[in-house]
């Protein structure tokens, strides 16, 4: 009885190993190029002059202005590559505020294409605090949007309080945010071609 030993190289085996799994992924459909970007509570930028935003002591953000005039809004702004798909935004925050709701749009601003003109406004999703006192995380579902990037701009607003009106102060707080987005261009999503076609 003869026995014959194979040698492998260990790189080439790694490599198969690699592509058949790729393969086996792309026809389930995973994500490939996926993003996710996160930003603190504290990152967010107001929207007027007027409105006086506070630090906890970790990475939140509250408003503390009272029933002066002026919005009462922090924006996120996102940085999503042209192309990309916008999956969800998540949000994490802390409500024990009786009077308001943290409320959150996900919004598009697009500049008309080779023309002049006011930006357009498009609300994609949108949540809010309300329910059980405390702790909260709330998820904004996009829908698989396709980012136009090279026209459009894309912001998270934080809302403490309607416009003009006295915020809840440290007892409404904006803690964490996250973007998932996706690359749809992905070389071999879909696995390889069979030999001769």
């Amino acid at each position: 009885m003869t026995f014959q030993i194979i040698q492998c190289k260990p790189n080439a085996v790694l490599f198969a190993a690699v592509l058949a799994l790729g393969a086996a992924q792309a026809e389930a459909g995973v994500l490939y190029g996926t993003d996710y970007d996160s930003y603190n509570g504290r990152s967010g930028r107001p929207t007027d002059s007027l409105l006086s935003l506070g630090r906890d002591g970790n990475f939140g953000a509250y408003c503390q202005s009272g029933a002066s005039s002026g919005r009462r809004t922090v924006v996120y702004p996102f940085d999503i590559k042209n192309g990309y798909e916008i999956f969800s935004v998540r949000v994490w925050g802390f409500d024990e505020a009786t009077s308001n709701d943290l409320s959150y749009e996900m919004v598009q601003s697009c500049q008309p294409f080779l023309s002049g003109g006011a930006p357009v406004r498009t609300v994609l999703a949108t949540a809010a605090s309300s329910g059980s006192p405390g702790e909260f995380s709330e998820y904004l579902y996009l829908d698989q949007h396709v980012a136009t990037s090279s026209t459009c701009a894309y912001f998270l607003e934080a809302r403490f309080a309607p416009d003009n009106s006295a915020c809840a102060g440290f007892d409404l707080r904006s803690v964490r945010v996250r973007v998932l987005s996706n690359n749809p261009d992905v070389i071999f999503r879909n696995g390889f071609a069979p030999w001769g076609s």
